[in-house]
């Protein structure tokens, strides 16, 4: 079957008061477009009703704020100072309490990260920061006792 008596097929099956958004939700119900759609979702044999809404939803989310990445498929880059800042505040936290220099690393790390993060105006800058106070408070429990 060609796309085109495939797309006349899925017109034909919609009811003739069908909106733009029907249209859309049914072609992504058939698998034939997969923007917004998770890698999850793409794979699944069949979406439900409110699955199908949310993916609509994410689309709508886009065309209003295009700037913004789709939620579900956020790309993780190593040279986002978000991205290094919680990962060096996990391991920050993570050895406050097994071996505290590897901590003190981490910490000045995610300092830093969070405050390019914070310099850039990037979304949620400040948790890399909150993350490396919250690995030297430990250590400065025991260096008081």
């Amino acid at each position: 079957m060609s796309i085109k008596e495939t797309a006349k097929n899925i017109i034909e099956e919609l009811p003739d008061e069908a909106t733009w958004d029907d249209l859309v939700k049914s072609l992504i119900k058939n698998k034939k477009i997969t923007l917004g759609m998770t890698d999850l979702e793409i794979v699944q044999d069949s979406l439900s009703d409110d699955e199908i809404s949310m993916i609509v939803a994410r689309m709508h989310s886009l065309q209003e704020h295009p700037s913004e990445v789709i939620k579900s498929t956020a790309i993780y880059n190593v040279d986002n100072a978000i991205t290094l800042g919680m990962l060096s505040g996990v391991v920050a936290v993570f050895f406050s309490f097994i071996f505290p220099p590897v901590s003190w690393l981490g910490a000045i790390i995610a300092i830093v990260a969070g405050g390019v993060a914070l310099k850039h105006k990037q979304t949620k800058g400040w948790i890399p920061i909150v993350m490396a106070i919250v690995s030297i408070v430990p250590v400065l429990f025991v260096l008081e006792t």
